[in-house]
């Protein structure tokens, strides 16, 4: 009874021992026991990523065929042929794409193929499917190299430029300091105060001138006034005389008697005039000279330092110049 029961067991385990080992077969060596119904595809690849017949291929992460082979292709040697199987049932798309990946980085590599999007066509089998490229950690690991290379040199020219612009400013602030110096400083004064001396001797004399010309428009203005009216009764007389003599002598003679004191007030109006221009003759001559000095002295020191630049920093002042005439 107990020899019966130890064969039992043994028989339980053997039994166990063989479903684990075809249930190994079919779902980790992806061995089609069941034989279901697989179709074949291809793709080419430039990398192949360490694969391998054998491998599994994946469509959307779900293991549904294998790797049957992987080998360089006759037709052009720079890139690797693989040929894949998988189930009859799985929906490859003409946008469908094939790349090499791994679960992890430990993992074994395999094949997925992307779903691709669901109203493009079913890919017929034997097709080819277009590949993605993997990048490579080599390629991953130079494209870093070389920034870091590029990242130290832009460094070093930046620290170059840097050093370059430094010395530039602090030279700038050199000149800076020279200009703006004690010694240009009152230099500049003194050129200020000149000019400020200059408008103060000549601004009375352009204000009196102004002054007695505003006088002379004041005296114009009823001048002018009564002429018109003058004109205006003349007009009128001429248009009527050969009608009217007779009848409007009275008005003519009051006509004549304005027009005379008319050019009575005109003729003396012409005197004061000129009597004013020649009472201010003097003056004007004298403003005009000056201003004619003050922009010549203007013009000399804007030669000067568009000449002699140097000239605002040196330290012995020249003596300053006569200020115009008419003080």
């Amino acid at each position: 009874m107990a020899r019966n029961s130890e064969d039992i067991k043994v028989g339980v385990m053997l039994i166990l021992a063989g479903v684990l080992f075809f249930t190994a077969l079919v779902f980790v060596g992806g061995y089609n026991i069941l034989r279901k119904k697989m179709v074949t595809y291809t793709t080419y690849v430039k990398f192949a990523g360490g694969l391998q017949p054998g491998n599994f291929v994946r469509f959307g992460g779900l293991k549904v065929g294998t790797v049957r082979s992987a080998d360089i292709d006759p037709r052009d040697s720079t890139r690797i042929r693989i040929r894949l199987e998988v189930e009859s049932t799985t929906p490859v798309r003409v946008n469908s794409r094939a790349r090499i990946s791994s679960l992890g980085f430990l993992g074994e590599n395999y094949l997925e193929v992307s779903p691709g999007t669901r109203d493009a066509a079913v890919l017929p089998a034997g097709s080819e499917i277009p590949a993605q490229e993997i990048v490579q950690l080599a390629d991953v690991f130079n494209n870093a190299n070389n920034i870091t290379v590029n990242a130290n040199k832009l460094v070093n020219d930046l620290n170059d430029r840097l050093l370059v612009v430094a010395d530039n400013l602090n030279q700038l602030i050199g000149n800076f300091n020279a200009v703006v110096g004690p010694e240009n400083r009152e230099h500049i004064n003194t050129s200020l105060a000149n000019i400020d001396t200059i408008l103060a001797d000549t601004r009375p004399r352009l204000s009196r001138t102004l002054t007695h010309i505003d006088s002379a428009s004041a005296k114009l203005g009823p001048v002018i006034d009564n002429a018109n009216q003058t004109i205006g009764r003349v007009d009128t007389l001429a248009t009527n005389l050969n009608g009217v003599v007779e009848d409007n002598r009275k008005e003519i003679q009051e006509v004549l008697v304005d027009l005379r004191r008319s050019l009575l007030d005109a003729r003396q109006l012409l005197v004061d005039l000129n009597d004013t221009l020649a009472v201010n003759r003097a003056y004007l001559d004298e403003s005009l000279e000056n201003i004619r000095v003050s922009t010549q002295n203007l013009k000399q020191f804007t030669d000067t330092i568009k000449q002699r630049p140097f000239s605002l920093i040196r330290i012995k002042t020249e003596k300053d110049r006569e200020p115009p005439l008419g003080k």
